[in-house]
């Protein structure tokens, strides 16, 4: 099943869109009003393709794509505009917009480029391997990228550059808590991107990391709790 977030403040549009991708085989369609509210999304729900427009209140679409071109790398993303093709495209597309699609967009266009887009996978997908001995690998080859993990339920991120963990997001969790959230799950699965393009939020050396991880996890056990949610 692959995930759609449609981001779009007119209510009739993005219901027009929903309803008339409906068709879509395999597809889940998910709807924002705005870049914030869409970004939070993004925070809980894994999405492989992002369509949105440009002209929106509270965060408009090209705050959203700079956001998510930074945030989560390996998201394509396409543009829905009644903007003329010009400065306001261009930027889009200098941002990270992978397709700009003129309004009204037919439909079945869209339906094409969601499938298309859709078949792109991550550069890398590891199973079977815990976050932490991939965090350990990546520290070795002095490894910058972006981790998209993900445990049942649980969506979080990881950014190494340079070997050296930076930044952890996690639902409403940020910086070393989401990291060692994210280390706690069981059986992740993990989609990864040569790229990271986020600023700074931990100084810890990730052996240090791994470690404080560790005694959490165990002091956990101990207790019978289970502090970081971890499946």
């Amino acid at each position: 099943m692959k995930t759609a977030l449609l981001v779009e403040d007119e209510p009739a549009t993005l219901h027009f869109y929903r309803a008339g991708l409906r068709g879509l085989q395999g597809w889940r369609l998910l709807g924002a009003a705005n870049g914030r509210e869409a970004l939070d999304i993004l925070r809980v729900e894994p999405v492989d393709v992002l369509v949105t427009d440009l002209q929106m209140p509270v965060l408009d679409g090209y705050g959203l794509i700079a956001s998510v071109h930074d945030l989560y790398p390996s998201i394509p993303i396409v543009v829905l505009t009644s903007l003329p093709e010009g400065v306001a495209c261009e930027r889009a597309r200098s941002l990270g917009a992978l397709k700009v699609l003129a309004k009204p967009v037919r439909l079945s266009l869209l339906m094409e480029e969601l499938r298309s887009l859709g078949e792109l996978e991550s550069e890398g997908r590891v199973r079977g391997l815990t976050v932490g001995s991939l965090l350990q690998l990546m520290s070795w080859e002095l490894k910058s990228c972006t981790l998209t993990v993900q445990s049942g339920s649980q969506l979080g991120v990881l950014y190494v550059r340079q070997g050296q963990l930076i930044h952890a997001v996690c639902a409403d969790c940020e910086g070393l808590e989401a990291a060692y959230r994210i280390l706690g799950w069981s059986q992740p699965e993990v989609a990864f991107v040569e790229a990271c393009r986020v600023q700074p939020s931990i100084e810890l050396p990730v052996a240090e990391v791994l470690m404080n991880a560790a005694l959490l996890q165990d002091r956990a056990r101990l207790a019978g709790e289970d502090p970081w949610g971890a499946e």
